[in-house]
């Protein structure tokens, strides 16, 4: 990868109905340590709240703040996309509308990647907060991901569910994000074919550092119903676009596919609703995952939806189950 003394940074922040939130985040933005931050385009998905408004009134003040206002709401793969058309910079950060920078993230992340020209991107930890309380329960390390980072993540280690990137955590180099960028068909999972497409592309590196805060709230996407009912159609969709341009991932998306359906099948256990359990189970088994299949389908009939419950929520036999899938 090609070296630069002082890249140029543009950082892109996507929002959408965070009024309550947004001031936070732009604060964190507009007071990075970093001289050369040339752009921040905030892009908002229609919000009907005051969230626009917001976003004018900081972009009057600041000069490098580039609105992108939607009238209607198009999802948040199309409002990512708006953000990227429009990015310039040298180096390109991503940030949730609801999260926070630590004053030090750019430039630190910039000095990591200048080391380390091999590199195509640079994620980080990042504090868990709470919103509405504001306190920290944790790294993002510790409570979200179930894998201790390494140094760098390749195209194989990103198919392993128990590794987990905070988007908001990563900076790319801007050669290697997508011309397309998000794919638009999807209204989930298009982050995770995004990585697989950078990945392609070389390593990310991780900066073994918190530099952020990522805000758990219950607008937080992954925790919708609409994403429990969405979720796996979508990923099966993913798994299926990433086998047609890069089969030699076939083993690493067979993999990811089991456990995405023993994940699903032990919701269904867990919301009381074995009868789809066990249809996912027979879905499994024509996959060609005859005995996790089998085990899936019997589980479905005797295990409840209290002891599901209590099983998962302990970590340790989490971990078990990732390594056993």
């Amino acid at each position: 990868m090609r070296q630069i003394q002082t890249p140029s940074v543009n950082i892109l922040i996507f929002t959408y109905n965070q009024e309550s939130l947004i001031k936070e985040t732009l604060d964190s933005v507009i007071n990075q340590s970093y001289e050369n931050i040339t752009k921040i385009v905030v892009s908002d998905d229609g919000s009907n709240d005051g969230t626009p408004q917001i976003i004018m009134d900081y972009s009057l003040k600041n000069p490098l703040i580039v609105p992108v206002l939607a009238k209607n709401n198009k999802g948040i793969a199309y409002n990512m996309n708006r953000a990227i058309k429009r990015a310039d910079g040298d180096y390109i950060s991503f940030l949730d509308g609801d999260d926070l920078m630590h004053p030090h993230k750019i430039e630190k992340q910039v000095d990591f990647l200048n080391a380390n020209p091999d590199l195509v991107a640079c994620a980080s930890d990042m504090d868990v907060v709470e919103t509405v309380t504001g306190e920290v329960t944790g790294k993002f390390s510790e409570l979200i991901n179930f894998k201790r980072m390494k140094g760098s993540i390749d195209i194989k280690s990103i198919f392993d569910p128990s590794l987990l990137l905070c988007p908001s955590s990563i900076m790319y180099r801007r050669e290697v994000i997508p011309e397309e960028g998000m794919d638009i068909r999807l209204k989930y999972w298009y982050e995770f074919l995004f990585i697989v497409e950078v990945l392609v592309k070389g390593d990310i590196g991780y900066l073994d550092k918190v530099l952020g805060s990522y805000r758990l709230h219950e607008a937080n996407v992954t925790s919708s119903s609409d994403f429990k009912k969405f979720g796996l159609e979508n990923s099966l969709i993913v798994y299926s676009i990433i086998l047609a341009r890069y089969p030699v991932l076939h083993s690493q998306v067979k993999k990811r596919k089991t456990i995405t359906y023993l994940a699903k099948i032990i919701e269904n256990i867990q919301d009381n609703d074995n009868e789809k359990a066990k249809k996912l189970s027979k879905a499994l088994i024509s996959e060609g995952c005859y005995i996790k299949g089998s085990i899936a389908y019997l589980v479905s009939f005797v295990l409840s939806g209290n002891w599901a419950k209590k099983l998962f929520k302990n970590r340790k036999f989490l971990k078990i189950f990732l390594k056993l899938s």
